[in-house]
């Protein structure tokens, strides 16, 4: 009897110890597995930030210079005044011509807010595009051409979720898309074909890089607006800038650049960018869009045929 018992116990012990080396081994190889999972996807994710990275850089970077060492922005006399940041340049609203950006005593009722991102897909889209389903908000995207694969679904997410697509130039180069009306309408036309063939969007709305009051385009703005006209698309500009594309801008400043601004205006179309160097502006988004929900008689919406434009440069 007690042979019986000692073998029993013998055959636990045995039992107790193969399975704590068993656990021993496979714990430490399940660790290492969700451990190599998470770095594959983050080495992915970085080397997707870094190609976009580069691909910014290489796009904006010198004529981002230029334009902020080099450029001044027209000083048509006007009443307008908002936000005092703008794309690649600092912009004196005060002295620009905004059709459409009108002050709250001069419309009743209630304020319309369109979110805008510049410059778009990238790393960050999908984070915007996750925190804008949270908070059930519609945006509007001017994007440029990125014909990478790595972009396709972007694209095609920003339509499916029921976002505006937008244009923002194919290349963003100002010295190539500004040197003449031939090099615009290419330009132009290059990005509204490869939007289509790759959502099935006729994309009608575009915004200029360095929006319409820019001084870097060697043809007149009335001209390239003219084009756009005949193409049938509506060009907009923003009247409440996040000055995210400024160095040293940050979440703080981003929030209050916004949420500071928009009760100025019953349309308030906002100025942000969708970029591999933009994290402050995701990290910012949540707060942003709870402060602007929590306005009395706002609404955020996508731009649509129905919004009315605001234009630095009237060309009526």
């Amino acid at each position: 009897m007690e042979s019986k018992q000692y073998s029993k116990r013998i055959r636990y012990l045995r039992r107790l110890i193969l399975t704590t080396v068993a656990a021993a081994c496979l714990i430490p190889t399940c660790i290492c597995v969700i451990l190599a999972i998470r770095y594959d996807r983050l080495s992915t994710k970085y080397e997707q930030s870094e190609a976009d990275l580069a691909w910014y850089r290489e796009k904006y970077g010198s004529e981002m210079e230029i334009l902020s060492s080099e450029e001044e922005v027209n000083t048509d006399d006007s009443s307008f005044t908002g936000a005092t940041t703008a794309e690649g340049m600092d912009v004196d609203y005060a002295t620009i011509d905004v059709s459409g950006a009108q002050n709250p005593e001069n419309i009743e009722g209630t304020r319309y807010v369109y979110l805008t991102f510049d410059d778009g897909p990238s790393t960050y889209t999908d984070d915007i595009l996750d925190i804008l389903a949270e908070y059930d908000v519609k945006a509007s995207f001017f994007v440029c051409g990125k014909p990478d694969a790595k972009y396709t679904d972007l694209y095609k997410r920003i339509v499916s979720e029921g976002h505006t697509l937008g244009m923002h130039s194919y290349s963003h180069k100002y010295s190539e898309i500004y040197s003449s009306l031939e090099s615009f309408k290419a330009d132009l036309d290059k990005l509204r074909i490869f939007l289509y063939e790759t959502t099935g969007v006729w994309a009608k709305f575009y915004r200029f890089p360095g929006g319409s009051s820019n001084t870097v385009t060697q043809v007149p703005v009335e001209e390239l607006v003219d084009y756009l006209d005949s193409s049938e698309v509506t060009f907009f500009d923003w009247n409440v800038s996040a000055g995210d594309d400024y160095n040293g801008a940050t979440k703080d400043t981003i929030y209050a650049n916004i949420v500071n601004n928009v009760p100025k205006f019953k349309h308030c179309v906002v100025l942000m960018h969708d970029a591999a160097d933009k994290k402050s502006t995701v990290d910012a988004l949540p707060e942003i869009i709870e402060a602007i929900q929590g306005m009395d008689d706002t609404v955020i919406v996508p731009i649509t045929d129905d919004t009315l434009p605001v234009q630095h440069i009237n060309n009526n």
